[in-house]
């Protein structure tokens, strides 16, 4: 990290400042990723972020919410995913392209006059929240989407009985459905990076590792405890340069060895249980149910590392196999509600570079996508219309995500931005080096 984006991360830190979209991108010295045209898009952006949704938006989006106590409110994980913190993995770049990509559908909806941007906009500064910024997100970027195949656009339309959709494109009404993890999965993964905490700290100016079981998940009390017996397992091992075990339970055993960690040592963590597709059919069936009144209507399902979790055994899945669960769990709840023409559940959490190539899924019920995007985003979209076909608004979804990953540079290209991503990045951050990634 530069020196300049330490001292203001330091300060948000600290309190002394708060957070905005200047310090979240990092500093221009900081960003030898990007050529000359990048750092130009970079003040731009920063600018219309904290238009679109205001200098306050940003402070609260990443500040746990007090009055719930609960993480989900808020996506505190933001402020993690900025370009500057990514620069340990290796994934700054894309973490770059990612917030431009928003920018830049934000931006070009403002200037194409799109109808209903006004009530996104306005939507997404009062309710601060994940599962909003989730559903902007993805408001914007169907649009987008819709308007690079140069299809006429709509945000909020409204609907036969009143009140507003989500996003219209051509003919074709769709209503998004946010999906996020379990809070199960939340809580216990915040637990696990607490307990990873712990044992670095122990690790500082002592020549030891770790390796073994992480606990179940512990209440305050015996978190405390787990915390007192590690420090004094670190403490002897160190004295006595020999192994030294902490049991949490007589399934898991913790060992601190002295020396160095060789290759290869792992800390594994719980396994947390959950149905999500009994969640996630629940979740859209109360979207069904909500918009009878819409006329025809598409359901569209973003995933936020929901069902698509990396822990989950449906994320292990191949392409093909995931789209024949889908259609199978889908297809009661479309005979059900004869008002959907399809339900399409869609995720980009898993990150990668270089991009693999692209997939087809075709199925007799259902159809999957496996599309890489600038940079090094994989998004996976399954599409399962309905059995009596509307083959023209079945064909346009389908144009749509075979050809996501050009709509960037088609928006960028309207704003201004004629060469592309690849104009904004610097010769040298284009090289390819193998880097499976997980979004925060």
């Amino acid at each position: 990290m530069h020196p300049r984006d330490e001292e203001k991360w330091r300060a948000i830190d600290q309190g002394l400042r708060a957070i905005d979209w200047e310090a979240w991108f990092g500093c221009p010295e900081g960003a030898d990723y990007l050529s000359p045209a990048g750092h130009e898009v970079t003040a731009r952006a920063e600018a219309g972020l904290t238009a679109f949704f205001d200098s306050r938006w940003l402070p609260k989006a990443v500040t746990p919410s007090p009055a719930s106590g609960r993480d989900s409110d808020t996506f505190v994980g933001l402020g993690r995913a900025s370009p500057i913190f990514q620069i340990m993995n290796g994934a700054e770049r894309g973490a770059w392209v990612e917030a431009i990509r928003w920018w830049a559908a934000y931006a070009y909806l403002e200037e194409a006059e799109v109808p209903g941007f006004a009530s996104v906009r306005r939507d997404a500064r009062r309710d601060v929240t994940l599962s909003r910024f989730l559903h902007t997100q993805t408001q914007a970027r169907l649009a987008l989407m819709g308007a690079a195949r140069g299809l006429p656009v709509e945000l909020e339309p409204a609907k036969a009985s009143g009140g507003p959709g989500d996003v219209r494109i051509g003919p074709v009404f769709i209503e998004v459905v946010t999906f996020a993890e379990d809070q199960r999965f939340q809580d216990y993964e915040k637990f696990r990076q607490n307990c990873r905490a712990h044992l670095l700290t122990l690790n500082r100016d002592r020549d030891i590792y770790w390796e073994g079981d992480l606990p179940e998940l512990l209440n305050d009390d015996d978190f405390e405890t787990w915390k007192k017996r590690t420090e004094e397992a670190a403490q002897q091992c160190v004295a006595s340069e020999a192994t030294v075990d902490v049991l949490s339970s007589a399934e898991r055993r913790l060992t601190v060895h002295p020396g160095t960690a060789p290759q290869g040592t792992t800390l594994t963590g719980d396994t947390v249980e959950s149905d999500q597709g009994k969640r996630l059919l629940g979740k859209v069936r109360g979207k069904c149910a909500k918009t009878q009144g819409a006329g025809t209507a598409w359901i569209w399902v973003e995933d936020h590392s929901g069902l698509f979790h990396f822990l989950t055994p449906f994320a292990g899945m191949s392409l093909g196999a995931k789209t024949d669960a889908l259609a199978e769990l889908f297809g009661p709840l479309l005979g059900e509600y004869v008002h959907v023409a399809g339900i399409i559940v869609s995720n980009a959490a898993r990150r990668r570079m270089p991009l693999p190539p692209n997939e087809d899924a075709p199925r007799p019920a259902a159809q999957g996508f496996r599309r890489g995007l600038p940079l090094d985003r994989v998004r996976e979209t399954i599409m399962i219309p309905r059995r009596i076909l509307l083959p023209e608004q079945t064909s346009l979804i389908a144009r749509m995500c075979d050809v996501e990953a050009t709509a960037l540079d088609w928006a960028l290209r309207k704003l201004g931005v004629p060469g592309g991503v690849t104009s904004l990045l610097a010769d040298s951050s284009m090289s390819h080096r193998v880097s499976p990634l997980w979004t925060p």
